[in-house]
């Protein structure tokens, strides 16, 4: 299991029960307590857990994620625009990856008709809009579809992103900070965006 993976587990385990402690993750997990502590650090980092003495307590409603239904119309004249900025980064040819999220998904509809580009996206959404364009080469990567977003994750995904080069990647992110950069509240989504980044 990657850490990503262990680490979305903890978060869920933690909300479920209300807390978690080391040595019964360690143990479920069959890693070690020092392993464990590096997944609560990492969580607790990240804003979703706080770490307590021998284990972590969920964060609250740090780590709320709004649905795709919501984000869809949140910011629309500023989706647009910035889908119509990145259509100028085009390739004339080549591959392009997709990431997931509403802001990349204006970038799909709106590539133009006479494209002819290889597109690699984890996005269910993205791959249906983009199935009968003409001059696309749509290749769809597996994993678990998380139902908030659509978007496949865990290991088929990062899998499939450790074997592929492109040639420009449209990246989505729930948020960004100067300090930290690019920003989401799922762990599992996180791992992707960095592996397709990679």
């Amino acid at each position: 299991m990657y850490a990503p993976e262990r680490q979305q587990e903890i978060l869920r385990l933690a909300r479920d029960g209300g807390r978690v402690d080391v040595v019964s993750l360690a143990e479920e997990f069959q890693v070690t307590a020092e392993t464990i502590r590096r997944d609560l650090k990492a969580l607790d980092r990240a804003g979703l857990l706080r770490r307590v003495h021998g284990g972590a307590i969920p964060a609250g409603r740090l780590d709320f994620e709004p649905d795709l239904t919501e984000r869809e119309s949140t910011a629309a004249d500023e989706k647009d625009r910035i889908a119509k900025a990145a259509l100028a980064e085009l390739p004339a040819e080549g591959t392009l990856i997709l990431d997931a999220g509403t802001t990349v998904a204006r970038v799909a509809a709106a590539l133009p008709l006479e494209a002819s580009l290889t597109v690699v996206t984890h996005s269910l959404p993205i791959a249906a809009r983009l199935a009968d364009h003409p001059g696309l080469q749509l290749h769809l990567v597996g994993g678990r579809v998380r139902n908030r977003t659509r978007a496949a994750v865990d290991a088929w995904a990062l899998r499939a992103y450790g074997e592929i080069r492109a040639d420009v990647l449209f990246v989505a992110a729930n948020g960004f900070s100067a300090e930290h950069g690019l920003t989401t509240p799922d762990l599992a989504e996180a791992a992707v965006k960095r592996a397709a980044m990679a």
